[in-house]
Parts: C-alpha cells; structure tokens; sequence
C-alpha cells in the first residue's frame, strides 16, 4: 500500500533497492585543460595564457576560451592570433579543442575591421537566452579584445632579436568585438565592433612603460573585460575603458570623452561603463558610466574621472529585485568592490565613485570576510543563490538567500587562486566548474559541489538510535563553519534549522566506492584525518579525491553498512543518541546499520527545465492505468542518459499531496511503466516525476479520466499460407486502461467458429479445414471485452 506524503520523504520498502552504481561522470580534483609549450610569448610566459571563461550551450555542451598570446610563426608577431576555443560534451569533466576564433580582419572582408587583425584577449561567452533583433535564442555569442599589431614586440624585436618579453607591449587600434556561432561554437562570424579605441600603451602589466615609438602621444587607451548580458530585450556589454573622461551626465549617464584624449597626457585611469544593442540596428548606444572612480587633477584646470581604476565588472539579479555589481579597485581600501542598484543601467545614479568594500557584506559564524585581491567573479545560479570568489582566495563564498542584504558563507574548493577565476554552473549536474590559470600559463578545471545538485537525496536512518545522520545545522567545511571540529552526528530527524543538513548525495565514483555529499552544501561526509583507523570522526569537507569514501554492503533486511573504502575492517557508526560518527571495527549492534529514505522532490524542483512532454505519451489516461513511460535523454555527447537505469516515480498532485508511486525500471532504450494506484482519483491533473540518483528528474503533466471497455478494432487483415490463416490488426483505443488482451474469432462459411486468446495484434490458426473464412477480433481490458470488429474479408482455404 503507498503512501501520501504532505511534502518530504519516502519510507524505504523492506526489500532494499540501493542507489544507482553507475559512476557518475565527476571530477572534483579536476585536471589541465591547457599547458604553454616552448613556443615564445608576446608578453612575460608566466601570463601568455589566462582569463579562461566559459558558457553552456542549450544542447549542454560547455564551451571555453581564453588567451593564448603565443608569437603567431607565420607573421612573427601578433597579427594572425587567435582565441581557442574549448567544448566539453560531459559536463565539464573532461575539455577537448574544438576551434580557433581568428580576427576580424580574417573572418570579414569588410573594411571596417581591416585593422583588427589579432583577436587577443579578455574572451566573454554567452549563451542567448532569448532572440535579440536578428540574433536568435541558442545563439552562442563571444564578445573579446581584438588588436591590430603589437608594435612595442616588434620594436623590440627589430633592435635585438634576442629579447624576450618579460609584460605587455604596446598594440594599435583595440576594440571589444562581437562574434556569433550557431553551431555550438565550431564555426564563427563578425557581428560587429561594440566599442573602439587608440593604444595599448603597456597596460596592464607594463602602463606607460611599454610603450611603442610608433605612439607618438605614449597614449594608453585600451578597452579591457567584456561581459554580457540581455536586459529587457536588449544585449548589453559591460567593459572597462581607460580613455581619458572628463566627466558624465548626471541623468543619463553618458560618459563625456575628453576631446583631447587621442593626444593629451594620460591619466592612467579607467571606468566601467557599459553599452547596448538592440540586435538589428547598425550601432550601439552611446557608453553609461557604471563606476567612475576618484576624479584626478590633470592640471590646467582640467579634471578626469577614472581613479583606482576599477575594472573587471560582474552583474547579477538579486531575489530581493536589486541589481548587483562586483568590481576590482584600486584606490586605496578593499581592492574588490560592489554597488546595488534597481535597475542594471543605472547604477552611476547613485553618484558614487568607487562603492563599497565587498569585505563589507555579511558573513556567517566561521566564514571569513568575502575574498579580496582583484579580479572578483560572481553568478547566480537557477535557484537564486549567488556565488561569489577572487584572486585572494580558492574558496568560493556563497550568499544562500540570494538577496541583496544576505548572509555570505565560505566553502572550501579544490582548485587554488587565480586571476579573473571563472565559475560556471552547469545544467545537467547542478555542480560548478572552476576553471583557472596557474603556474606558467596553465589553464586548470574541476567541479565543485555546493549541495542541492541533480540527482536523489537521501536520509540515513540508524537502526540502533532511529536517528538520522546530520551536521548539527552546519552547512559548510567543519574546518570553517564548527571551528575546526568534526560534525558529522546523529540526532532527531527534523531537528535542526536546515533541514537540507539531514539529507545526502550518494555519488559514485570512478572506484565503484561511494562518497556522500551533503545537500545543503555540498561537502562530502569525510574521514577527518584522512586516516581510516579505528576510532576516527567524521566532518564536513570539500570534496577532493577522485576515488570514494565508502562501499554499501547490503545487509538483506532493508539496511546497509558503509565500510570505509581504504580500509575494509572498519565502518561508519553511530554509537548512541546524539553521538559523533565514528569509524570502528564491526559490530552487530545496528549502530552500523543505515537505511536509505529517498527524499521526494519539491514541487518547485518541476521547473520548464526538466519538464519532459514525451514521458507520458498517453494524456489523458485511465484510473488505475499501467503508464509506458518514455525517458529518453542524452548528454551533449549522445549517450543514453536513462538506459539501464532505475528511477523512482512521484505523482504531486494541485493540493500539495505527494503520492510515491514506487521504483521504475528503465530498460536500454530507456522506456518503463508505472501503475496509478487507485488513490488517485478520475479528474485528477497531476505532475508525475521521475527521479534518478545521478542525473536531474523528469516530469510531465497527466489527467485522469474514467476507464471504459476497449473501443471495437478495426477489420482484421487476413491471409492464406497454404492450409495456415494468419489474422492481423490494429490495436484500439484502450479506454484509458491498457489492453490486457485479444480474442479471435475465425469462422468458417459452415458456422463453425475457431477462437484464440493472444496479448498481440496478430496470430496463425494452423491446418485449418477447407472453405471460406471471415475473421473478427475483440479487445480487453480491465474495465470488460470492447464490441466485435466488423468481419474481416472473406478469404478461401483449398485443400491440398
């Protein structure tokens, strides 16, 4: 007998079904996705290769570029450089290339990019999520710097062949650029130049040092940081300009360029402005100050905004209805800052130069002040939270509520710092891959999990105690959130705050052996020393090897034992009520015996993302109906998400009940059944869900209706083979309660009636006598026999 459930959980049936033993394709600890060779640089090697970012396409294809500002062998300097591009068809765990984007220059013939002939740096990847103008939804877009030649390197070059470049140098007319790809990032067109400007000017390693003698004014003017966005229908680039601005329009924000700035003294400065586009016209709008910075004396009476220099802008929506940007700055105080605003065109209407310090936002108990040291990052991921890191730090801070005024907390990773490192959320597995230089010019990638990603969670009850294994409310690394103190525990199920702490991912690894991750954030339930000995607690911590912690051994009654994968003598226990888990030899107590409660989904976990039309292919369907249910998915790869797998099927009806409709089997082409009990009345609507343990659920809407007989086949088709008659026909409709059966009825021209009882839509009466035949067939089903078929034609049987 099922149960209703009013929202959470699924008491475990007697005969125990483990989760899934599939490895899961995962790869916490990560690996390179680029190395530098041997081949010489156009700037210091230690920075030839950085600023990795990526995007996810709608097929779920990752894709990823960054700079590889390699000597181009064909011209020896920089006009032929490209930007790589990168794809990973397994959510992140693995990159391979897949293209090169080159310049303007090379991918157009028209003469307005004639001299952008190098596309350098600073790569931003979008996704469209909706049409803009004539670009449509899907579309991948890239916006970078592009360059004509680095005249500095070649001056260089000329003078002593033997220099070698220790910074930037000096290129001529920069630009942010626009490129499209509508087949998931392999091929490439201009869309056109957002912004343009004059000299590099040395910056940013090297400003007003590294400067060319073809720059007669030293002038540094470069654009820099691209990053985009759609705002109510529009696309808008970010980016941050150190041209010279004497000032901005109040109202609108329109940035006021210094006339003189093409040959004026340099301020060294920069702002952050932004830029947009409707899609279809020729131009973008003019540039709106975001940040302006300090406003500097130029001398002669003469001021310039752009002080400390703040680039690198960030900008995501807040669940409160706020707008928030995240920059570096670098004018004294915190060199990471951030501004709110209402909306995301207007945040210079606050009239506030550099903004405030991000170490000013509030944290929890344990968590340290958010990360500083430039180059700041933030997203938002589909449920509203938002996560945050910086050069200053490999941790990642996450505000849970989403909201403007929330409260940030401190996760571990496994990747170590780096500059502008990228986070990318990914639809498919609800985890994060980081992607980062490091060392001399290597691009590196792992995934991290910050709870709630895709697939089932569990409880694991106590059989001793009855009590579930919590984290005492804490949702981060032991080492930052308890003080240093292991927290993995039993107690009172429901008893803390955070009701997501009780609750665990069994994730598979490579090794076949399990590590569980905690669904409030992700952090794997670990052996605190890393020792698995006798008497060893456990806490919270990041995830960070490749093979798991525990193999589940099946006790026969509906219970498991975690033994611990590095030593098979010794298991998770928990001793008594409230107690620290433990490691400890075995026992047969029931203080090391775990059942597995599967959690039902929340309602609001039914998103558009996950809604599948065709997993219910009847609609609507009969009471107490047997449903073919059709899961058929692949990852960006084509390989068969669902085959061979089992899941477990929910119906959540318009009133809040959630009904368990048990385990579903899923054969290699990815199609099961599930049987409607009888709890579910005629004229109900209802969301059925299937959940996987690896991969995200599926649903779709169904209605039940009244069942009835079978309606009547149509005329059976039938044939002679010698003395054989062989019947075939088409299934009816089946009244809302699937067919169980056919009966057949073959009659001969004297009366006599031959019948057959078969469950397909055809049969061979063998050896039949002589003469004429008509055939007529009935259909059942639960509900009673359907009407006769009309008579099939007639056909004749001679003897032999």
């Amino acid at each position: 007998m099922r149960r209703h459930l009013l929202g959470l959980i699924v008491v475990a049936s007697a005969t125990l079904i483990l989760p899934e033993t599939t490895a899961q394709a995962y790869n916490p600890t990560g690996g390179i996705m680029y190395q530098l060779g041997a081949e010489p640089c156009l700037k210091g090697r230690g920075n030839c290769a950085v600023y990795p970012k990526s995007a996810q396409l709608p097929s779920g294809r990752l894709v990823a570029s960054f700079e590889k500002a390699t000597v181009v062998p064909a011209t020896g300097g920089a006009d032929g450089e490209t930007l790589p591009i990168y794809k990973s068809d397994d959510y992140g765990t693995t990159w391979q290339p897949l293209s090169e984007v080159k310049a303007p220059a090379y991918l157009s013939g028209d003469p307005r990019y004639a001299t952008y002939v190098s596309n350098w740096t600073n790569p931003y990847l979008y996704a469209l999520p909706q049409d803009v103008g004539s670009l449509k939804a899907g579309t991948l877009l890239l916006a970078s710097v592009v360059s004509g030649e680095d005249h500095f390197y070649q001056e260089q070059k000329a003078a002593d062949p033997n220099w070698a470049p220790s910074n930037d140098g000096d290129r001529k007319d920069l630009a942010i650029a626009l490129f499209s790809s509508t087949d998931d990032g392999v091929t490439w067109n201009v869309v056109n130049a957002i912004a343009a400007t004059g000299w590099q000017g040395g910056s940013a390693g090297a400003i007003g040092r590294n400067v060319a003698n073809a720059n007669t004014y030293r002038q540094v003017d470069p654009l820099w940081e691209p990053y985009l966005m759609v705002h109510e229908g529009k696309l808008v680039c970010y980016y941050s300009d150190e041209s010279g601005y004497l000032g901005f329009d109040p109202v609108t924000g329109v940035a006021a360029l210094d006339p003189a700035n093409d040959t004026a003294t340099d301020s060294h400065g920069q702002i952050l402005v932004h830029k947009t586009w409707d899609g279809s016209g020729p131009a973008w709008s003019d540039a709106v100050i975001d940040v302006a910075g300090l406003t500097q004396d130029m001398g002669g009476g003469k001021t310039e905004i752009g002080g400390g220099r703040p680039g690198m802008t960030n900008v995501v929506p807040t669940t409160d209805g706020k707008w928030l940007i995240t920059y570096e700055y670098w004018g004294g105080g915190a060199n990471v800052r951030y501004k709110l605003a209402d909306d995301p065109l207007a945040f210079h209407a606050d009239s506030d130069p550099a903004g405030t310090a991000i170490t000013a936002l509030p944290v929890d108990a344990g968590s340290r002040t958010l990360a500083t040291g430039g180059s700041p990052v933030l997203i938002r991921l589909p449920d509203g939270r938002l996560v945050y890191n910086a050069a200053g730090s490999g941790n990642v801070w996450v505000n849970e509520s989403g909201r403007s005024d929330g409260v940030w907390t401190e996760y571990q990773t496994t990747l170590g710092p780096g500059y502008s490192r990228n986070l990318q959320y990914v639809e498919g597995t609800g985890r994060v891959v980081i992607l980062r230089n490091q060392g001399i010019s290597t691009i590196a990638y792992a995934e991290v999990d910050l709870g709630r990603s895709d697939g089932a969670y569990y409880q694991l009850v106590n059989r001793k105690t009855g009590q579930v294994i919590g984290t005492g409310g804490n949702s981060n690394d032991a080492n930052i959130g308890n003080g240093d103190d292991p927290d993995v525990r039993l107690e009172d199920a429901g008893s803390v705050s955070n009701k997501d702490t009780q609750y665990w991912h069994l994730v598979t690894k490579p090794d076949g052996a399990r590590t569980l991750l905690n669904k409030a954030g992700g952090r794997a339930a670990a052996i605190w020393t890393g020792n698995a000995t006798v008497g060893q607690r456990i806490g919270q911590w990041v995830d960070d090897t490749p093979a798991g912690l525990w193999n589940l051994v099946a006790t026969g009654d509906g219970y498991v034992k975690l033994q611990a994968a590095r030593n098979t003598n010794v298991y998770l226990t928990g001793a008594s009520a409230g107690a620290a888990l433990t490691l400890q030899n075995a026992t047969d107590d029931g203080s090391q015996e775990w059942r597995l409660v599967q959690q039902a989904p929340v309602r609001k976990a039914l998103t558009p993302a996950t809604e599948s039309a065709s997993l219910v292919a009847a609609n609507p369907v009969g009471e107490k109906a047997t449903l073919p249910l059709d899961a058929t998915a692949a990852d960006p790869a084509g390989n068969a998400t669902h085959a061979n797998t089992t899941g477990h099927a929910y119906a959540f009806a318009s009133t809040g009940v959630v009904t368990d409709l048990g385990a579903v089997s899923f054969d290699g082409a990815q199609q099961g059944s599930v049987t409607l009990p009888d709890t579910i009345a005629v004229g109900t609507r209802f969301k059925l869900a299937v959940v996987f343990d690896h991969t995200p659920l599926v649903w779709d809407t169904v209605t039940v209706r009244p069942s009835t007989v079978p309606s009547a086949p149509e005329a059976p088709a039938i044939a002679v083979f010698g003395t054989d008659v062989t019947v075939t026909w088409q299934a009816p409709a089946d009244g809302g309660s699937p067919i169980t059966g056919y009966e057949v009825f073959l009659k001969h021209a004297s009366g006599e009636v031959l019948t057959q009882t078969v469950t397909a839509t055809q049969t061979t009466f063998a050896n039949v006598a002589p003469g004429r035949y008509t055939a007529k067939v009935v259909a059942t089903n639960a509900v009673g026999n359907s009407r006769l078929s009309a008579p099939s034609a007639p056909i004749k049987v001679i003897k032999p």
